[in-house]
């Protein structure tokens, strides 16, 4: 047989998936052209092993393979022509299967300066050449060169006749550069054209899966997980249906794994900004470009996706793809509308998820007048430190949480910006009020109660404690305390008093320590476990005291405090006000 009808037949068994029977037929006609001494043959038989091994993922063997080759092209003299060069092509695309890169990249170089002797400029050659080697520089991490060898590929490959299917390779191989890179916008200009040319030149090429499996990825990237999957699936089948479970196969499994695994996780912010992304903002500028100057889009307001709290649990009520377009009063009443009437056409779905909204969910997300929106929460911004102090601070989180895709007009983010946090005289006044409460509830009354053997009220007291200690640790990280059921969870996002969020889970965890007050008068009974870590508690915010320079007291009990702390407000009239007030 000669070398071309070996090709032949070997491209017949792989068009039909026969794997086993291509390898049988390679070892079959090695050992008949060993017997013929056609060092030719056996050349380029070997050559066809590598690949075999290569996409089977049988790295051993197909290193024992590369050694043979390398001796008969030292012991034909072959080591330095273009047959040589082509045996090097194959066994660097080997190692850099392995993860061999040094290896690979001495082959790449050989055969580089072979080619630059034996070789005209833009001989064909060069294209898979320069391909091969940019392949092995993404994986080694240096995406420039592998971008400039692409496009060296690339210029080759456009000038050749017949040469449509390397061209689109190329347009893939240099997509992917691209997404490495984060340059979203040149790969998907890149995948359009090798899709294209696929389509046109071969539908059925393997290439062909490889180009969608990167435009899955560009899709992950944007957040569209259902287009991603949907074409990872059918990436996966082909694999599996012509090569089995090799590497290639493993490596789209997991992405699939992956998947799915970030849609079950996937924060509300997240999915908003990219159903944004994908939907809203095209049908803001195909739609209403005439009045996008004025918009604010964004997620904010009620809800624990705001917060970025939400987990899995969130997701069975007010959760799901949508946002907030916020306008000025004017070209509010003008558009209005219009414009909800074309938000309510946009997708319901996204991700695999549709929009859950409960009874008193309503109204979270679609169009809104900027200054109702704010007002809706606290009825009128504040202007003086009275307006200020009494500010309700779930309402001032809800202003001020959330995320901003978008600002073309400043309104909103002034607003936001305006609103971030209490004036420096306002958070002294209330730290003075939380001491005050934390040192009745925690330090005076659960000791009083527990002496007077009411559970029930010396419950009530450490509850009033953990809740002033929570709101007092926001206070010192200059943060607006969420509600009650992500107070403790959003512990994690303060850098101030770390050591107390261990002491209240411990506080809450304790059994009843009723057992040890009989008989007893003392306040601070150190045989009552509670008592000891409220102790170990308002000693460390004694400490924190000291640090933002708001006491130099070192006395025990907070209460002791409060005037101190007081004393640092600048404002007579705030500074004047009961400890309590506010």
């Amino acid at each position: 047989m000669t070398i071309q009808e070996l090709q032949k037949q070997l491209d017949e068994m792989y068009a039909n998936n026969e794997l086993d029977e291509a390898y049988a037929f390679l070892v079959e006609q090695v050992n008949l052209a060993v017997q013929r001494q056609d060092n030719a043959t056996i050349l380029f038989l070997l050559n066809e092993m590598i690949g075999y091994f290569r996409v089977t993922s049988q790295f051993q063997s197909g290193n024992q393979i590369a050694l043979q080759i390398f001796k008969i092209l030292d012991m034909c003299g072959l080591e330095e022509t273009i047959d040589g060069a082509t045996s090097y092509i194959n066994i660097a695309t080997f190692y850099r299967v392995q993860g061999k890169y040094q290896e690979a990249l001495s082959l790449y170089q050989k055969t580089e300066k072979i080619y630059h002797h034996e070789l005209e400029p833009y001989d064909e050659l060069y294209s898979a050449f320069y391909n091969n080697l940019s392949l092995l520089y993404q994986e080694m991490g240096d995406y420039q060169q592998a971008i400039d060898m692409q496009k060296k590929a690339l210029a080759i490959v456009e000038q050749l006749d017949d040469y449509r299917i390397e061209e689109a390779i190329t347009y893939t191989n240099l997509s992917q550069m691209y997404l490495s890179i984060n340059q979203n916008d040149k790969a998907q200009k890149c995948l359009h054209q090798a899709i294209s040319l696929f389509q046109q030149y071969g539908p059925h090429d393997p290439h062909y899966f490889a180009s969608l499996a990167t435009l899955a990825q560009s899709h992950y990237m944007q957040k569209d997980y259902v287009k991603a999957l949907d074409i990872y699936h059918r990436v996966l089948h082909f694999i599996e249906s012509v090569y089995g479970q090799n590497k290639d196969y493993q490596t789209i499994q997991k992405n699939i794994d992956r998947i799915q695994k970030e849609m079950k996780t996937i924060k509300g912010l997240d999915l908003c900004e990219a159903f944004y992304q994908q939907y809203g903002r095209n049908m803001i500028e195909e739609e209403f470009s005439e009045i996008k100057p004025y918009m604010a889009v964004g997620l904010l307001g009620m809800g624990s996706d705001c917060l970025g709290y939400d987990d899995e649990i969130s997701h069975d009520h007010d959760f799901g793809p949508g946002f907030c377009i916020l306008l000025p009063h004017d070209i509010y009443q003008q558009y209005h509308k219009q414009i909800q009437a074309s938000y309510q056409k946009l997708p319901q779905e996204f991700m695999g998820i549709q929009r859950l909204t409960s009874a008193h969910g309503n109204g979270r997300v679609g169009v809104f007048e900027t200054e109702s929106f704010f007002k809706q929460f606290l009825r009128q911004i504040p202007q003086t430190l009275d307006d200020w102090l009494y500010a309700d601070e779930n309402a001032l989180l809800a202003c001020t949480n959330g995320r901003i895709f978008e600002d073309n007009y400043g309104q909103v983010t002034q607003i936001r910006q305006y609103l971030s946090y209490y004036p420096e005289d306002i958070r002294i006044k209330k730290i003075a009020r939380c001491l005050a409460k934390m040192a009745q509830s925690g330090q005076y009354n659960y000791a009083r109660c527990m002496q007077r053997e009411d559970e029930v009220a010396a419950t009530l007291a450490l509850n009033e404690f953990i809740d002033q200690t929570l709101s007092l640790i926001y206070l010192l990280n200059k943060k607006y305390k969420p509600y009650y059921k992500w107070s403790y969870y959003g512990l994690k996002d303060c850098t101030c008093l770390q050591a107390v969020t261990p002491l209240l889970l411990q506080l809450v965890q304790l059994p009843s320590q009723k057992q040890h007050w009989p008989q007893k008068n003392s306040i601070i009974n150190t045989d009552d476990q509670k008592v000891v870590l409220i102790e170990k508690i308002c000693q460390l915010v004694i400490g924190e005291l000291h640090r933002q320079g708001l006491s130099t007291s070192d006395d025990d009990f907070l209460d002791n405090h409060t005037l101190e702390v007081m004393s640092h407000i600048q404002d007579d009239h705030i500074r004047m006000k009961h400890v309590m007030e506010g």
